[in-house]
This record gives structure tokens, C-alpha cells and sequence, in this order.
């Protein structure tokens, strides 16, 4: 694999929140992937609500990162919540920005609509 095909994004609308669910790295390679999909229809759509979960992620880097931060940015102009789902932190960045929850069901009882 290479590149775009190293992540895989499984996108879903529901209660008025984005779930962005994450399959494979989040690296300077795929980020792209990460910002054409996600971040533009965030910016395109106006969406405010937004959980990532990145149970599936096994790489992540200081360019995934970056780019996350950016969607968290956007959403947080928009008056949004970003959510990263996660039931532990496996990785060496500091997610307290973005509200770490153990699952989605946790995302739908904190976010108010």
C-alpha cells in the first residue's frame, strides 16, 4: 500500500454528528486523503459536531496530527465539539484539546443538539 490507500475513512451522519472513523495510518503520506474528505466537508457543510475514532489507527505523526488539529480548528469556528474516541491513548500527542472519550455512545450523551 501505498499513500491514500494506507488510510480508510468511514464517514457517518447521525444525532447531528459527524463520526469520522479512521482505518490505517494518519501520516504525512495520507493526510491528504484526511483533509480532501473530511476537512473540506466540514468547511463546505458548515458542520459543527464531529468524533473521530481512532480505534483503528496504528500510526499516526506529527503531519496527522497537524491535520486533525486543523478539522478541531474549523469545527471549533463553526461552535462545534470535536470528539477523539479512543480507549486508551496510544500515541504521543496531546489529545486533551480535543475531548478524548472511551466510544461513540459517550459522544452522543456529551453533545448537546
Amino acid at each position: 500500500m501505498i499513500g491514500d490507500d494506507m488510510l480508510e475513512i468511514d464517514m457517518a451522519s447521525k444525532y447531528g454528528i459527524l463520526f469520522v472513523r479512521l482505518f490505517g495510518e494518519l501520516t504525512k503520506r495520507t493526510r491528504k486523503k484526511l483533509n480532501d474528505e473530511v476537512g473540506q466537508l466540514i468547511i463546505n457543510v458548515g458542520i459543527k459536531n464531529i468524533v473521530f475514532n481512532l480505534e483503528n489507527v496504528n500510526k499516526m505523526d506529527d503531519f496527522g496530527f497537524k491535520t486533525l488539529s486543523k478539522c478541531y480548528n474549523i469545527c471549533d469556528k463553526n461552535n462545534g465539539n470535536t470528539m477523539i474516541c479512543l480507549s486508551n491513548n496510544k500515541f504521543k500527542y496531546d489529545l486533551k484539546p480535543f475531548n478524548v472519550i472511551s466510544d461513540e455512545l459517550t459522544a452522543v450523551n456529551l453533545i448537546s443538539i
